[in-house]
């Protein structure tokens, strides 16, 4: 079978492809531009390739985006290649520090066709699965951009306004905000009489009597004064900040519903929901968001422990053992698995006994949900490989059989 080995080095605008065959000679060069005509000329390319009987294999540095979709729809296999091997990789074939993206084109493609051994063909999950991988990542940007500019206005309000901080526990709930537009300043506090913050939290917000003198007894606290010029240009900022909030907190409220709404209806739900925690929220979505439904796509529960982050690194190399904590990983799915441990601590009989057992032994608490989430992405291969539900039960009972052959 003929064989092309395509290297491409992507850029935002403009991507440099090149093509060898399998004795490592230039067939062309070229720089492709993300435009109709750039993608319409290399595509006619590649079916005209492949018409001949070529086997078209990339090597591409990102295992996703239009490009990746491009080449997948025109019948050429990709293997996604990590930029730090593609670092070490060109020392082969130059030993000064000079780079270019031609250059880069050109180590791809002799590394897929010296080392495709040691690479994995891309293969994309379904577009149902892709879309909500898109949603979940996109949520969680949603969620840390809420989480900003909550932030940045509980720092404003600690230099000019600290009474309302501390007043209200939560100051992203709807009371707190509508507070700070009424009342954005201290001298606004200060002239604020008593039945008409009655009204406000009574009629407004229907807020119960005593939270409603919780409140007036925490805010009729004496504040230390302020510059009036700090105070005019730190109200502006917070006015500023309660309008994004509010957007983003609406935001956040719209992406939740659709997560959850969206992965309810794929069949994956019905094995997910299963686990603790599984029947609500956007946490185990998220999860299985990041598994995708791509057949072979984790080769074991090893492969995907360590792709969650959730097993540590071991450098052995004569006397010397090094054990340190695994950085290179899907940062999303090490997220996830972080707090989906912490929340099954509650929700699961083995999950609690085995996270007491690593704070015995020493451990943190974030090293012993780590721990925690090793042993659950066992349970989640398993789960996703068999597409079988989770039993509580069953896995008791095999703890059980365990410990007895181990006394045995």
């Amino acid at each position: 079978m003929k064989r092309y080995y395509i290297g491409v080095d992507w850029g935002d605008r403009l991507h440099q492809v090149y093509v060898g065959d399998h004795e490592g000679k230039k067939i062309r060069e070229m720089k492709v531009p993300e435009t109709v005509e750039g993608l319409a000329e290399i595509g006619r390319w590649l079916d005209e390739q492949r018409a001949e009987g070529f086997e078209l294999w990339a090597a591409i540095e990102k295992p996703a985006g239009r490009i990746v979709d491009f080449l997948l729809d025109h019948g050429v296999e990709v293997y996604p290649v990590n930029p730090k091997a593609v670092d070490r990789v060109r020392d082969r074939y130059r030993m000064s520090g000079s780079k270019s993206d031609a250059f880069d084109a050109y180590v791809l493609a002799e590394f897929l066709r010296t080392d495709q051994a040691h690479l994995k063909v891309l293969q994309p999950s379904s577009e149902k699965a892709q879309e909500l991988k898109m949603l979940s990542r996109d949520q969680r940007r949603v969620v840390r951009h809420k989480t900003r500019l909550l932030n940045q206005l509980t720092t404003t309000l600690k230099e000019y306004y600290v009474r309302p901080l501390e007043a209200f526990e939560n100051i992203e709930t709807e009371v707190a905000l509508d507070f700070l537009t009424r009342y954005p300043t201290p001298a606004h506090l200060g002239a604020l009489k008593r039945k008409e913050f009655n009204r406000f939290a009574t009629q407004n917000h229907s807020l119960s009597k005593q939270r409603c003198e919780q409140l007036w007894e925490k805010l009729q606290k004496p504040q230390l004064a302020v510059p009036e010029h700090v105070v005019r240009a730190k109200a502006q900022l917070v006015e500023v900040l309660i309008d994004q909030l509010r957007a983003s907190i609406k935001a956040v409220k719209t992406y939740h519903h659709k997560v959850e709404s969206f992965f309810a209806s794929s069949p994956a739900a019905e094995v997910a929901k299963t686990l603790p925690g599984g029947k609500s929220g956007t946490l185990v979505a998220a999860i299985w968001a990041e598994l995708g439904d791509a057949q072979g796509r984790w080769e074991s529960s090893g492969h995907l422990q360590a792709e969650a982050g959730a097993v540590p690194v071991t450098k052995a190399s004569g006397k010397s053992h090094v054990v340190h904590f695994r950085f290179a990983c899907n940062k999303h799915l090490r997220y996830s698995m972080y707090w989906f441990s912490f929340i099954s601590v509650n929700n699961s009989e083995w999950a609690k006994l085995y996270y007491r057992g690593q704070r015995d032994k020493g451990h943190n608490h974030p090293q012993a949900l780590r721990a925690l989430g090793a042993k659950w992405l066992k349970i989640i291969f398993v789960m996703w490989r068999d597409h079988k539900p989770y039993d509580e039960q069953f896995h008791l009972a095999n703890i059980a059989l365990q410990k007895m052959r181990q006394a045995a």
